[in-house]
């Protein structure tokens, strides 16, 4: 969906619209109710993590995503639970990187390299190396960015309110995209069209506002680990739905590669049900 409207609108405007209305529709919920309002400490850490999670790393995503195939894009984004896993050993002590870990979350990825890779290593052959290389390293360097973000939603404000933590940490990332948006893309045509609309608010709504929300609530609750094969699940959530919608047949090698993906799923859940609580 971000490379339909990359089609019309120009990648910092298209991701800080996104952030600017997934804050403006999550301010009612974020201000209503008697949840409790976050701490000074809270309030500069969630600043901090909108930053990086939804300023500079949707920042990258959205320039990158010009530049290399969605399935690259997904292969590369699939080594975030990686990254989540180094973060939290350090960070959380009740969440060691165990064998079992590790071991389900390269059965995972190796999941995804089997769903995506032809068709990915297919396309790179017609493209220039250059771009794609930068790309990658953009959509690399937004898998730690988000795996850090999300290691420090439990480190440090587990207790505040879901829909106050989006409402904040999208407006500093708009804020932020804003400012990228008018320095580097200021003559930068916008083609508003049926397309353009429809991406902007599906990402805004769906992808961002409910998404995020329903990640901070969970975060809490569950191991990281469990949060951080997400992307894989999501992979193949795509992959289902490509064939339930679209009418996409289902080659041996996707079901392979889609039971792979379930099974690292579950085994990450598995063990993390293993682990005693504090």
């Amino acid at each position: 969906m971000i490379r339909v409207g990359l089609r019309d609108l120009p990648p910092f405007h298209f991701a800080a619209m996104r952030m600017t209305l997934a804050c403006l529709l999550m301010a009612p919920l974020a201000w209503s109710g008697n949840a409790r309002r976050p701490s000074r400490s809270e309030a500069g850490w969630i600043a901090w993590s909108g930053l990086l999670q939804i300023g500079f790393a949707y920042a990258l995503i959205f320039t990158a995503s010009q530049w290399i195939p969605s399935g690259l894009s997904a292969i590369l984004y699939c080594t975030f639970p990686i990254w989540v896993g180094v973060f939290a050993h350090f960070l959380l002590p009740d969440e060691p990187l165990t064998s079992r870990t590790i071991g389900a979350l390269a059965l995972g990825l190796a999941g995804v390299l089997l769903v995506q890779g032809p068709e990915t290593f297919a396309a790179l052959k017609s493209r220039d190396a250059g771009p794609l290389f930068l790309g990658g390293l953009l959509v690399l360097a937004s898998a730690v960015l988000g795996a850090y973000a999300n290691v420090l939603n439990k480190q440090k404000f587990a207790a505040v309110s879901p829909f106050q933590n989006v409402w904040a940490q999208t407006l500093v990332g708009a804020a932020f995209l804003w400012s990228l948006a008018i320095f580097r893309e200021r003559s930068a045509p916008l083609n508003w069209n049926a397309s353009s609309i429809f991406a902007l608010v599906y990402l805004a709504l769906f992808c961002t506002a409910m998404t995020f929300a329903g990640l901070f609530w969970l975060i809490p609750r569950v191991p990281v680990a469990v949060v951080g094969t997400i992307p894989l699940g999501e992979t193949l959530v795509a992959v289902g739905l490509g064939a339930i919608v679209l009418g996409e047949k289902l080659s041996a090698r996707v079901l392979i590669g889609g039971f792979l993906i379930l099974a690292a799923v579950l085994g990450v859940a598995r063990q993390s049900r293993g682990t005693p609580s504090p």
